[in-house]
């Protein structure tokens, strides 16, 4: 009944935001996307708190799990839904919503479901600098919304936590960190207590091509010592690809995890398709 509670919640939430940003900004859409350069789309994409619907699907497939050396994929819906808060304040809402394959402890089988949905929202004040070089921030609630189809997908506990966001823009450069920490909220079943932190660095070259670092840094503070932190390191890149109505970036990255807990994977491939709604 929770799970069902808090998926009627998300889309509720879903639903209405939409709704609030189409009555704000209908006319930006008539508009032929061709038009805007590669360079402000890339910029635009590499930006996590940029004022911009977009649609992120994100395509893991980690690698050497457990004592089989197993394989498992997740692919993970981030929709990024903004609407303006005032005349210089913008909302930035982010969805994570997993779609997981995960394998049993042994040669063969595994089992499919849904984990928890994390929901971050950023209040976002006008960024500071002139022209190319600019300063942004967001800071706001994150959430962990108990929604797995089973207990190895996710617990039953109900997160809340800060998170913030920061970034420098340059012409060709874009460097920033986001990170949060969850707590479990009134649930007696199982305590969280959680981070998830990532750096991100791209370097945007010409015609749309791009090459970045932004690995996925995860600890669980319940675990024991030595078996807290998950730490990847790797490099990616890929190409923001112009249409009349709907850019796309197409990115692929490879990260190897130097820290890691027990059984966990040795190394991730991620896939990215992103459908930008400038």
């Amino acid at each position: 009944m929770k799970r069902i509670l808090s998926l009627i919640i998300v889309s509720h939430f879903i639903f209405t935001t939409l709704q609030i940003q189409a009555q704000a900004d209908i006319k930006a859409y008539d508009v032929d996307t061709t038009e805007i350069s590669h360079h402000d789309l890339a910029q635009a994409a590499a930006n996590p708190i940029a004022n911009m619907i977009s649609l992120p699907m994100q395509f893991n497939f980690n690698f050497g799990i457990g004592d089989y050396n197993r394989e498992s994929t997740n692919l993970q819906l981030q929709p990024v839904i903004p609407f303006r808060l005032t005349d210089k304040w913008n909302v930035i809402n982010r969805i994570i919503i997993p779609l997981i394959q995960k394998p049993h402890d042994a040669e063969t089988g595994s089992d499919y479901g849904i984990g928890n949905i994390n929901y971050f929202m950023f209040f976002v004040p006008p960024a500071l600098g002139k022209g190319k070089a600019k300063f942004m921030y967001g800071f706001g609630p994150v959430f962990n919304i108990p929604t797995s189809s089973a207990p190895e997908f996710g617990g039953p506990a109900f997160g809340l936590g800060p998170g913030i966001v920061a970034l420098m823009m340059s012409k060709h450069w874009v460097f920033g960190v986001t990170a949060s920490e969850m707590w479990s909220y009134n649930n007696a079943q199982q305590d969280l207590n959680s981070f998830f932190g990532q750096y991100f660095i791209v370097w945007n070259i010409k015609k749309g091509w791009f090459v970045n670092s932004a690995p996925t840094i995860t600890a669980n503070f319940n675990a024991e010592a030595g078996e807290q932190w998950t730490v990847p390191v790797g490099i990616g890149g890929g190409r923001i690809i112009k249409t009349k109505t709907i850019p796309m970036k197409l990115m692929v990255q490879a990260y190897d995890n130097v820290v890691k807990p027990t059984g966990a994977a040795d190394w991730t491939l991620t896939f990215m398709c992103v459908l930008m709604f400038p």
